[in-house]
């Protein structure tokens, strides 16, 4: 009674902290870059015959000091004629000075706003999506108007990243090449966070099948803690934990601030989940049915809820038609639910099946138990297929 008093009371405090944290977020607009970042760009221009001295073909921002709201920030520029001048701008968001939309308060997402005073006034966030920027995928939003009818801009920083622009009757397209404010990634993923997940992973794995081995060949232990502990309790236990942990995690977790897309996270999510399949098998083969339905009915109460949270709380500004929006996309997408539905309705119908203490659980599993590894493992290594093909240039 006094652990389930105890998960009550967790559950009430997770969901008042999601609940109220949006109360408490600061209505001033953010500054997300700091002293010594930089982006290069390459420009066109495109138009009518005018002086080469005024040909820019390369330029580069550098943040020079921040307080607050207000930075600045000295601009240099590559002529055609080989002439390399520069300036310091002043940007202050507070005053709405946003140096021609070149940098604007970060984190805004679709249908917030910032101040431009130099004549837009409130300009609105149209979209936003995932794309590949100086060698890193990066979350970018967009806005228009009639004399930008394309501006981009990365999400965390604010930072422009691509235009076109059409001042008098001239056409301008800027696209950024360098930075300093993000690294090349590993496989779609920074390299920092790449490695520490790696030694996560690995760190994991140890401490489970660490575990495993000492469960399986200790009976005594498994018998004494059923004894304190029923089998259906500690599956209620499981569920309760588990769905809890995973709405927390998928409302909570910083995507943007650690650098990660929501696919990135969903595929480090599926391998820790497919190495659980493998170990939830292993115990079966063992004869450590209850182990092997425990392990089973974590994955599938995560499968569950994750898949939940892709239908239904998109991340990426409620863009549905990025699962079919390209020929490759909808091939890719089709050919991975051919494999995972299976999978997860098989893993389903094997957690139905099973009841604590039951004695016929292994004769009326052994069909399902044969073919669930088969459409799992499949399904896993379309996915890792999917991912490096449409979320990385690593095949290229």
């Amino acid at each position: 009674m006094k652990t389930l008093k105890a998960l009550i009371l967790i559950y009430i405090i997770v969901w008042v902290l999601i609940i109220v944290s949006p109360a408490f977020a600061s209505e001033k607009p953010c500054v997300g870059v700091k002293k010594g970042d930089w982006m290069e760009y390459n420009v066109s221009i495109t138009g009518p015959a005018f002086s080469s001295s005024h040909n820019i073909t390369h330029f580069k921002l550098e943040i020079l000091n921040v307080e607050v709201a207000a930075f600045q920030a000295n601009i240099t520029a590559w002529y055609l004629n080989g002439s390399v001048p520069s300036a310091v701008w002043k940007f202050n968001f507070t005053e709405g000075n946003v140096g021609g939309w070149v940098v604007i308060p970060s984190n805004l997402g679709v249908g917030d706003t910032f101040f431009d005073s130099a004549g837009s006034g409130n300009v609105t966030i149209e979209g936003m999506e995932q794309k590949t920027v100086a060698g890193a995928t990066r979350i970018i939003t967009h806005a228009s108007d009639s004399k930008r009818p394309v501006k981009e801009w990365d999400m965390s920083t604010g930072v422009y990243t691509y235009s076109v622009e059409h001042p008098k009757n001239l056409t301008i397209i800027s696209t950024a090449v360098a930075t300093n404010m993000w690294s090349p990634q590993i496989l779609g993923i920074n390299p920092p966070v790449f490695y520490e997940l790696v030694a996560v992973i690995i760190t994991l794995t140890v401490l489970i099948l660490g575990s495993a081995t000492v469960v399986a060949k200790r009976k005594t232990i498994r018998k004494l803690a059923l004894l304190h502990l029923s089998q259906g309790k500690t599956a209620a236990f499981v569920i309760f934990a588990v769905v809890l942990a995973e709405i927390g995690f998928t409302t909570l977790f910083p995507y943007s601030a650690v650098g990660l897309s929501f696919a990135q996270i969903n595929l480090i999510m599926q391998t820790i989940w497919t190495v659980l399949v493998l170990m939830s098998y292993w115990f079966r083969s063992k004869g450590n049915y209850f182990v092997h339905e425990l392990t089973m009915l974590i994955v599938v109460c995560v499968w569950i809820v994750g898949f939940s949270a892709v239908m239904f709380m998109d991340p990426f500004g409620g863009n549905t038609q990025v699962l079919a929006n390209t020929p490759l996309r909808l091939i890719m997408n089709g050919l991975h639910a051919v494999f995972s539905v299976p999978a997860l309705t098989l893993a389903v119908w094997l957690v139905v099946l099973w009841r604590p203490g039951s004695t016929l659980f292994v004769s009326r599993s052994r069909r399902i138990a044969q073919v669930i590894p088969f459409f799992w493992i499949s399904s896993y290594v379309i996915g890792v297929f999917d991912f490096l093909l449409l979320h990385t240039t690593f095949l290229a």
